[in-house]
């Protein structure tokens, strides 16, 4: 009676302490990886972005990286610094139709362009490339490089300021600048694009394509699109890391006030175009450059959990390049709540920690992966 028990008490003991981890699904074949994603609709593959500008397939049933990429344009790359390469993907919302997806990336002159492609079965049309958008880099570093749609099937880029520090031309606030930005095209249905429902359209001499702005180097942003928020991870100077967060009525025209602010401070010595504090939208959570557990020093954004796990579902998870730290809050009511530090528990029982975090993808069943820049894909899952 007393070994039943016992083991009734382990049992239940460890019911109580199942784990949710980290397992590796990939660990080798892959050319510094940068992001991962599902074309709408499809169920067995992932699309993972090589940043020397190949397309990889993964395929989920045989759990196989395929030999033949997707797409490989690494002659259109030339990557002189670490920031540089072919940073961002996004597909159609009609991709099992159509075909169409897109790429934004630096070219060999380092300079930013976002073009579109056909794809169909595991083989991108290379002929089908057409170019919508390029603009001129000022320096090598802070390219940004996220692309997606939003739920008004708009397809918003995220650009960066254009490099250096401190932001030395002041793009973020310059609407005739695309650097620093939000930007928004209507492509659907478009050859090109148009920019209907833009804030600045009428505003001379501002960038049409410009839909909010103030942004230093955003990496990696994600939209919510069961309750059509916003989330923008951008990077910080010498202080902070800050996640911006926005309903989508509230991101038309938004400042996010970078270089005026870092994080939640002022910077008086930037005040370039007299903005105040009460004309920018403040970061809803902030971490301070350093090396406590809660600490570090460049962020990596994520996505909203929306998988099979109820316990992380509405939780928006994001790490720390540097610390190799991640972990995730809560947005409620406008407020970011329930900070939980995932590091340890996703490290637990693998071999090697999760280092390098550079981007997390999302399959077709909401299930979330982490992208190491070392190579290495975990899915998490409940043990």
């Amino acid at each position: 009676m007393m070994r039943l028990l016992l083991l009734l008490c382990m049992f239940t003991t460890s019911s109580l302490h199942a784990s949710i981890g980290a397992k590796l699904i990939l660990s080798e074949g892959l050319d510094q990886p940068v992001w991962l994603g599902a074309a709408p609709g499809d169920s067995t593959r992932l699309f993972i972005l090589e940043k020397a500008g190949r397309v990889r397939i993964y395929d989920t049933t045989s759990e196989t990286l395929l030999e033949e990429p997707f797409l490989d344009i690494r002659n259109k790359i030339k990557i002189r610094m670490n920031e540089q390469g072919l940073l961002g993907m996004a597909f159609e919302p009609d991709y099992q139709k159509n075909g169409r997806f897109y790429l934004y990336l630096t070219n060999t002159k380092g300079d930013t362009e976002i073009l579109r492609y056909e794809g169909k079965g595991n083989k991108a049309k290379q002929s089908s490339m057409k170019q919508l958008l390029t603009f001129k880099q000022d320096f090598r570093n802070h390219n940004g490089g996220w692309i997606g749609f939003g739920p008004d099937k708009a397809l918003y880029i995220a650009t960066g300021d254009g490099g250096s520090g401190d932001d030395p031309k002041a793009r973020a606030q310059d609407l005739t600048s695309l650097l620093g930005k939000i930007l928004r095209l209507n492509v659907i249905g478009e050859d090109s694009y148009t920019t209907k429902g833009n804030p600045f359209t009428t505003y001379k001499p501002a960038q049409p394509e410009i839909y909010a702005f103030g942004l230093r180097n955003p990496w990696r942003c994600f939209w919510d699109l069961e309750k059509n928020e916003f989330y923008i991870a951008d990077v910080g100077q010498k202080l902070w890391e800050e996640i911006n967060w926005l309903p989508q009525q509230k991101l038309k025209g938004a400042n996010f006030g970078w270089r005026i602010h870092e994080g939640l401070l002022e910077r008086p010595k930037y005040d370039d175009l007299n903005q105040t504090q009460s004309t920018t939208t403040e970061p809803v959570y902030v971490y301070k450059h350093g090396t406590k557990d809660n600490e570090g020093l460049s962020i990596t954004g994520g996505v909203v959990y929306q998988g099979s796990i109820k316990e992380l579902q509405g939780h928006y998870f994001f790490s720390d390049w540097n610390r190799h730290r991640t972990w995730s809050i809560h947005m409620n009511n406008g407020k970011a709540t329930e900070f939980q530090d995932w590091t340890d528990r996703f490290n637990e029982g693998l071999d090697g920690k999760i280092t390098t975090i550079c981007s997390y993808g999302v399959d077709s069943h909401g299930e979330m992966y982490l992208v190491s820049h070392d190579g290495r894909i975990h899915k998490i899952v409940k043990r």
